[in-house]
């Protein structure tokens, strides 16, 4: 089914557009701390991480109590709703994308300073949706693992002593993990690092495919095409397409690694890096 109705004018049909993604956008910064917020919201979450921490690494238990558990769901449903804000964003430009393109072909034989005013218009809307689809990933990521996407919080913004031991503690238990003794809290710990990681490998992963997929797609029209604009264009497409791909599956399999060694990242983040 079309966004719009085939009657609508093409030029309407931008401007409708144009201004739902501007309204999208600022959605995604409002919105998920608006409805995700209770007594923690972005503006605290900090604090009440880092200070509900220290009860959970003492707490003899792998489950958070209290404010880190309430600062965990915050950051759950934060993550999720900026999730769905960006894919409602990412299908609005996609759409828009769409419109703009046909439109080009359209005036492909129309004045010079038409087609490029198009063209460029094309370019802000490409970054834009490929800023929504990172944003994207990024916050599936965080869904799914909203507690490991916290951590680099407790080395930031302070937190006093308290906090400065039992984070020397961590690091102290991590050289010998997972042998020797270490905290309950240790293993969700790094459980949770591994989740983080190979979730974004899959949804990484599924974008290496698809990318690959449209590059081989698209390569083969070039032998159908029958004007040198086509081809060029194709041409274009492809290899985007096949340099992007192999660009994320770099992404995939650093965070491959990366979960294959949770124990290690999480030490390296603790030392001030990550």
């Amino acid at each position: 089914m079309p966004l719009f109705p085939r009657t609508l004018a093409p030029r309407r049909q931008i401007g409708l557009l144009t201004a739902l993604t501007g309204a999208v956008l600022v959605a995604l910064f409002v919105l998920p701390n608006a409805l995700a917020r209770s007594y923690v919201n972005v503006g605290n979450v900090g604090e009440v991480v880092r200070r509900g921490f220290v009860v959970y690494w003492r707490s003899g238990s792998q489950n958070p109590p209290g404010e880190l558990e309430d600062a965990i769901t915050f950051w759950f449903r934060f993550h999720l709703v900026k999730a769905g804000v960006a894919a409602l964003l990412l299908a609005v430009v996609v759409a828009l994308g769409v419109v703009l393109w046909r439109r080009s072909r359209q005036r492909a034989d129309g004045r010079t300073g038409s087609r490029l005013a198009l063209g460029l218009s094309q370019t802000p809307v490409a970054l834009i949706g490929l800023f929504a689809l990172v944003v994207l990933l990024a916050n599936l990521q965080g869904a799914a693992a909203p507690f490991a996407s916290l951590f680099p919080m407790l080395t930031t913004g302070g937190g006093g002593t308290e906090l400065g031991t039992t984070l020397t503690q961590v690091q102290d238990q991590l050289v010998a993990y997972p042998g020797g003794a270490h905290a309950p809290a240790l293993t969700r710990m790094v459980d949770d690092l591994t989740t983080y990681h190979v979730v974004f490998a899959a949804l990484t992963g599924v974008l290496a495919l698809a990318l690959a997929g449209t590059s081989v797609v698209v390569w083969r029209r070039l032998r159908t095409a029958s004007d040198a604009r086509s081809r060029r264009t194709i041409k274009v497409t492809g290899t985007a397409s096949a340099l992007l791909a192999a660009l994320v599956l770099v992404v995939v399999l650093a965070n491959i690694s990366t979960a294959t060694h949770s124990p290690e990242a999480l030490a390296a983040l603790f030392a001030g890096g990550w």
